[in-house]
């Protein structure tokens, strides 16, 4: 292999901007002992919270050994209490809006996962790293769909408008996310270390004319590329490992090189080069025009929660727990309101 790559598998968790305190002065209803939360009379679980933690913990336990681990778990709390008290709220709209997700839904989800990991033995992998079991990934998935139906019912889609204006003025404050860096394209045959002989046998054998292609899906020992002949498509020199990046930067067009890196040895072709260049407002214009109203589209979301929770009960049973999320709150309720100021 030449590039490194990552997967990140990751649990969104929203957090809610008000709470409410529960209101029945001197009139409070029985509450079980397991729950650690009542929203509009409905509790959540204890369990709930614990479980997902746990799997937090098997994910990354580091991140909770020792005083900080004591601390950074007590806000993961925290911000998960957020998420379940949210949640809650949202699937008592997606009953009073009539919005529901299908078992089906979960399954073609499911589905588009293994392809996006390259089958279901690497999804599989990516979970339990994760701390994901099947079902706590049917749950998550179903979760998040639901969130985007009540969304998408709420703020329909055309409802939200972006301006010419406000476009230019996006793709000006992040003009270089719309820049190409300078790129080649570049195969190669992939052979381990130990092999040396054969490396050289090959490097030889591509500079007589014989056929890369054809060698590449014979001997290349890289499973990203030999299935293509050793293609390695377009990118930047810098994404590769260090020598054979200086190498392809070096290159003429055409020209063979045998070059050592910590994978082995790589024979390699250079086909092609592509200067810097910056994408166009004209071609950057649908792009932004969809993140603008994907934005806007989840300001309007969450102005609507809000209502929700203007209007719910919630009691939050874990008094630490309850100190920082109104701490937590309060911080994002003056961010707001210097952001919507401009100071």
């Amino acid at each position: 292999m030449t590039r490194r790559y990552t997967r990140p598998f990751a649990v969104a968790a929203a957090a809610l901007l008000v709470f409410v305190a529960f209101a029945a002065a001197g009139c409070k209803p029985s509450v079980s002992t397991t729950a650690i939360a009542v929203v509009n009379g409905t509790e959540i679980p204890k369990s709930a919270l614990d479980a997902q933690i746990a799997q937090m913990k098997k994910a990354s336990p580091a991140s909770f050994e020792g005083t900080t681990g004591v601390e950074v778990e007590k806000q993961y709390r925290a911000q998960i209490l957020n998420s379940l008290i949210q949640l809650e709220l949202i699937k008592e709209a997606a009953k009073t809006l009539n919005v529901s997700v299908t078992s089906k839904q979960v399954d073609d989800y499911v589905s588009q996962l293994q392809t996006q990991y390259g089958g279901k033995p690497a999804l599989d992998t990516a979970m339990k790293s994760a701390g994901f079991t099947l079902a706590s990934l049917r749950e998550q998935i179903t979760n998040n769909l639901l969130a985007e139906a009540v969304g998408n019912k709420v703020v329909p889609t055309g409802t939200v408008t972006v301006t010419d204006a406000q476009i230019k003025t996006y793709y000006n404050q992040n003009k270089s996310s719309y820049a190409t860096p300078a790129q080649i394209h570049a195969e190669h045959i992939l052979i381990a270390t130990t092999d040396t002989p054969l490396a050289k046998s090959l490097f030889s054998q591509v500079q007589s004319g014989g056929d890369f292609a054809a060698l590449a899906k014979k001997y290349s020992t890289d499973p990203g590329s030999k299935n293509s002949g050793g293609d390695l498509g377009w990118a930047a020199p810098t994404s590769y490992v260090a020598p054979f990046a200086s190498a392809v930067t070096k290159m003429k067009i055409n020209e063979y090189r045998l070059v050592q890196t910590q994978y082995g040895w790589h024979v390699i072709k250079l086909l092609g080069r592509r200067a810097a260049a910056q994408q166009s407002l004209a071609a950057a214009t649908p792009a932004i025009r969809s993140t603008l109203e994907q934005s806007a589209k989840s300001d309007a979301f969450s102005t609507y929660l809000d209502g929700l929770q203007k209007k719910a009960t919630i009691q939050i049973l874990d008094a630490t727990l309850k100190t920082i999320i109104d701490a937590n709150t309060k911080a994002a309720a003056s961010s707001s309101t210097a952001t919507s100021t401009g100071k």
